[in-house]
């Protein structure tokens, strides 16, 4: 009697591993079948698109302020920090692109030649305490590279007049003359210093500038052929809190 409900228990035990073997077999097939029918999706089809503005109602209105504040200036809404941020090569761009891949400005405010003098931030009313802390770090990558981030409200944005005397006294770009107010065209390059308490940058310049002379943006926003692979940071630098 004892050998006969060991043998049923033991024929219990292979029953049921085998349905429990063919459940899981089961699920890998569906989700095979699942992922295979994802990437037969094609991706016209599968996501319809449909083109909206690139600018909401308060970034139209800021862009409005900073194209008559600073005529002699170039300005370029919705910018990657990948697309104008250049770090060493020592460390993975992988791992680079892993921590501000993600992180934009709203505006990024130029000279004639596009190279970067600032950056502005337009906060909504509500901001999410995700959106903040981006927000920071795009700011304390900026800070690094020696450029400056304007943050302003959206439902509070400066005039044109506000707005340049706040990015002229923290960047130093020189004051246009009535005619390059008029036309956009650029003023006489003006020495512009530390000295005087200001952040120094770049005179504003023509397009017949000799480009070589400048600093190239990245030649790709993800670094397609200068991405080093996957490598761990140097153990022996301690991360800056907050990073």
């Amino acid at each position: 009697m004892a050998e006969i409900l060991l043998w049923l228990l033991l024929a219990g035990a292979a029953v049921g591993g085998f349905v429990l073997f063919d459940r899981r077999r089961q699920a890998k097939k569906g989700e095979a079948e699942a992922k295979r029918a994802r990437d037969n999706l094609d991706t016209v089809t599968g996501w319809p698109p449909e083109a909206t503005r690139l600018l909401t109602s308060g970034e139209r209105a800021a862009f409005a302020v900073l194209v008559k504040a600073l005529p002699e200036c170039r300005i370029f809404p919705q910018i990657a920090l990948s697309r104008f941020i250049r770090v060493p090569r020592r460390n993975s761009y992988t791992e680079w692109m892993s921590r501000v891949g993600n992180l934009s400005v709203d505006f990024v405010v130029c000279d004639r030649a596009s190279l970067v003098i600032a950056a502005v931030a337009l906060r909504p009313t509500q901001e999410s305490e995700g959106a903040s802390g981006r927000r920071a770090r795009t700011a304390r990558v900026l800070k690094g590279a020696g450029l400056k981030l304007f943050v302003w409200r959206e439902d509070a944005i400066p005039t044109p007049t506000a707005a340049r005397e706040q990015i002229t006294v923290i960047t130093g770009v020189p004051e246009p003359t009535p005619a390059s107010a008029a036309v956009g065209a650029p003023k006489a390059p003006q020495p512009t210093g530390a000295s005087n308490g200001k952040i120094p940058v770049p005179e504003i310049l023509a397009e017949t500038v000799d480009d070589e002379q400048r600093r190239e943006p990245p030649p790709s926003t993800w670094f397609d052929d200068l991405d080093s692979g996957p490598m761990p940071l140097d153990p022996a630098r301690k991360r800056h809190p907050g990073a």
